[in-house]
């Protein structure tokens, strides 16, 4: 009778487990390189088993239809991938913010390897990055993206929503949004240099004797650093809306998956 009981619940935990994996997989807090892809599908086994014997799920019946559920299985999955690809796009904010930042300082030709997605990315914003992630992680971030995980089933239950044409245009102004919190964390940065470029301009119109592309360049240099490190407890603030709009995001999808 038990072993019955958990054949029946089957299909629903593969349900669960696809939505746990997709958001796993993409999510730049969990999917990273670094994390071997075991322990994702374990953490996406587990966190599926959690669900399954907290939150009352139906059972979903395969004998009628096969194609029906397959179809249900991609839809479960590309919740999970939703959510975690917004998450993500919180994060190229910052790193989007930091390559205009070290094109501005004169870091544009210089990158840094990043052993963790072997790629290479910009050195201001590897470093706003990494500070992102550790306010992530004490705002506890982490606990309130799983805690969305889960109410989601509440308001999407398995198999009953729908994917709407608008949903590709809501995800379309949250990748614009991406653009404008980049440009909201490099314009101070931006505004200083632009003053220091006309500074440079105006001097080398009063003494044209003097080499100002060479001189330019460590001034440039200098004085970005400097700016970079005044308002680096700026962007702690920043950060803190710009999670709190990527949850937000997140929320505002599901509402528009809901049939």
């Amino acid at each position: 009778m038990i072993s019955m009981d958990i054949l029946n619940y089957i299909p629903t935990f593969l349900l669960v487990f696809m939505r746990m994996t997709g958001l796993f997989v993409l999510s730049p807090v969990f999917g990273r390189r670094n994390v071997p892809a075991y322990l994702k599908i374990g953490m996406s086994f587990m966190m599926a088993m959690v669900l399954l014997n907290t939150i009352p799920l139906q059972s979903i019946d395969i004998v009628n239809n096969i194609w029906l559920y397959v179809w249900i299985l991609f839809k479960e999955m590309l919740i999970g991938l939703a959510m975690g690809y917004i998450t993500t796009l919180a994060f190229s904010a910052i790193l989007i913010a930091g390559q205009i930042m070290d094109f501005q300082i004169g870091f544009g030709m210089v990158n840094a390897f990043d052993p963790v997605n072997e790629v290479a990315v910009p050195i201001v914003g590897n470093l706003i990055n990494m500070m992102a992630l550790l306010l992530f992680f004490g705002m506890n971030g982490h606990h309130v993206l799983i805690s969305l995980l889960f109410d989601s089933y509440t308001v999407l239950p398995i198999g009953d929503f729908s994917i709407k044409p608008d949903i590709l245009w809501y995800i379309l102004e949250i990748f614009v949004q991406t653009f404008v919190w980049a440009i909201k964390l490099a314009i101070p940065l931006m505004a200083v240099l632009l003053l220091t470029e006309v500074m440079l301009g105006v001097l080398s119109r009063a003494l044209p004797q003097m080499n100002v592309f060479v001189m330019g360049m460590p001034i440039r240099l200098m004085i970005g650093l400097i700016m970079l490190l005044l308002v680096l407890p700026v962007y702690i603030n920043l950060m803190e809306p710009l999670f709190a709009d990527m949850f937000d995001d997140i929320s505002g999808f599901m509402q528009r998956m809901v049939r």
